[in-house]
């Protein structure tokens, strides 16, 4: 009977309990409306930014309890989604002001972005999207390792949307950049690295080398950190005061570099990095010094191979595949014998060109006496194919060299004077003088893209006025090469910088 009546009250508690919690709640509260962002002006059609140029953005923000909008009751946030550099993207915060005041260093590209706006109040945050434009004036184009004031500076031709090119005078100072080049120049060099050990994550070396060190920056903002010098590209010791004289791609993502008399060999599909140089035949137990030469084509992939000059011993030598040494290049029999590998000569010049199907060009010269000799071989098979003295006007006197890709010819260099030499004929021609002004550079520029790029067979001359040293004595002419030995065309010509030393080309 007890328990019924303890049920009976539970459940009379519990109707009490449900009624209670349904009765009207007739408490007295104050709702306070949100101060909501209503628009932000200016960002609607996307924002155009130049690389490494000043950018002002000014936003007009209307909040519904502001109406006249007092800067400091918020905060301020502009970001924008980019790469990662390791395949990803993640969002990079521009700045945390109201208004987007800048240099701008996002890499050139088209991006999502945000700006931000936090009312501190209610610490709600309201974000609109925008597209952020950023283009690179500084995309494409020749740049130059260049003497200016007897110092070492960077100049570039930029090419622009029209097709010309506009004069970017000291790149490194133009764009920002925090390299500063000490020492002499010595070269520049791009090619596609794959990517490199280390901080940075590069995947494109655009290289800078004076003789006080080497460095690679950043291709497209030209930004510089200690970790872009070429010392961490090298493994194990590295000697003292080392710079690169030269550095060229062999095929792929594997190159070579020479420097303090060095040579050495980088693949990364391999994880073989810049470390003991190869400059040593493994069969006499000896190295030697080479020559600052490559001799190679960089588009080779199978049997892919270097030709170096040994110094020390005067003769060629081999590079193949992975190899950790040099081989000696044995001489042919004596009836395809042209001349003998181990040459006793002191090498003036020496580059690999898609002539006849492809050979190595070497200039020689006599330790004993001026002559100078061309001697011609397949660096693939060995296969000797010319040599003889090179018999052109002044040739005792050149101070630089180029070969033809096209028709083989030699260009040489004397002062002002610019010849033209036929090995077949073995007569040469005075194809530019330039009077009192003199050469500093002289070359054929082998593109690496030869399917957008088609001008390998361009002559380039690099000239400047000895009795001037402001920075601007420089210039630069460019010369179409016709056959049967006619006169040089010229086809595009340049003023205004240092005296060229080295150059290379920026591709896209």
């Amino acid at each position: 009977m007890k328990s019924k009546i303890y049920i009976h009250l539970i459940l009379l508690l519990m109707t009490l309990v449900i009624f209670g919690s349904c009765k009207k709640d007739i408490g007295n509260y104050n709702y306070k409306e949100l101060n909501k962002l209503e628009e932000v002006k200016g960002l609607s059609d996307g924002i155009v930014a130049l690389f490494g140029k000043a950018i002002l953005v000014k936003p007009e923000i209307k909040f519904s309890q502001d109406p006249n909008f007092n800067e400091s009751n918020y905060t301020y946030e502009w970001s924008y989604v980019g790469p990662t550099g390791l395949g990803g993207q993640k969002i990079f915060v521009l700045s945390n002001t109201k208004n987007l005041d800048m240099v701008m260093t996002v890499v050139a590209g088209s991006y999502t972005a945000y700006y931000s706006v936090t009312d501190k109040a209610s610490g709600v945050k309201y974000t609109t999207n925008f597209t952020l434009n950023v283009v690179n004036q500084i995309n494409e184009g020749w740049i130059m390792m260049n003497e200016a004031n007897g110092k070492a500076r960077v100049d570039m031709l930029s090419l622009n949307s029209s097709g010309n090119f506009d004069l970017v005078t000291d790149l490194l100072a133009t764009t920002g950049s925090a390299l500063q080049l000490e020492g002499k120049p010595v070269m520049t060099y791009t090619y596609n690295t794959g990517l490199l050990i280390g901080p940075d994550r590069i995947s494109y070396g655009l290289y800078f080398g004076t003789d006080k060190g080497t460095t690679k920056v950043d291709p497209d903002s030209f930004r510089w950190t200690k970790t872009m010098g070429l010392t961490y590209e090298m493994f194990g010791d590295v000697p003292s005061g080392f710079y690169a004289d030269v550095i060229q791609q062999r095929s792929g993502w594997t190159s070579y570099m020479i420097g303090k008399g060095n040579a050495y060999y980088y693949d990364r599909s391999y994880n073989i990095y810049y470390a003991a140089p190869i400059n040593y035949i493994q069969a006499e137990g000896k190295s030697f010094e080479v020559a600052p030469f490559i001799g190679g084509n960089h588009a080779i992939v199978s049997n892919a191979h270097a030709i170096f000059y040994d110094k020390t011993n005067r003769r060629f030598v081999k590079h193949s595949g992975q190899g950790a040494t040099c081989t000696i290049i044995p001489d042919p029999p004596q009836n395809l014998k042209l001349f003998s590998f181990s040459t006793g000569m002191d090498l003036k010049y020496m580059r690999w060109v898609p002539y006849n199907g492809g050979e190595l060009f070497s200039i020689l010269k006599d330790p004993n006496s001026p002559k100078q000799y061309l001697a011609r071989f397949n660096s693939a098979n060995n296969v000797q194919s010319y040599y003889s003295e090179i018999t052109g006007a002044e040739i005792a006197n050149a101070e630089f060299y180029a070969i033809s890709p096209e028709f083989g010819y030699i260009f040489y260099a004397v002062g002002g004077k610019v010849y033209e030499y036929d090995m077949v004929y073995k007569t040469s021609k005075l194809m530019l003088d330039f009077g009192s002004k003199k050469v500093s550079y002289l070359n054929f520029y082998e593109f690496k893209n030869k399917t957008k790029y088609t001008n390998d067979n361009k002559l380039m001359v690099g000239i400047y006025d000895p009795a001037v040293n402001n920075g601007i004595e420089g210039g630069l002419r460019i010369y179409t090469v016709p056959g049967i030995n006619a006169d040089l065309v010229l086809y595009k010509s340049f003023e205004g910088f240092g005296r060229i030393k080295s150059l290379t080309y920026r591709e896209r």
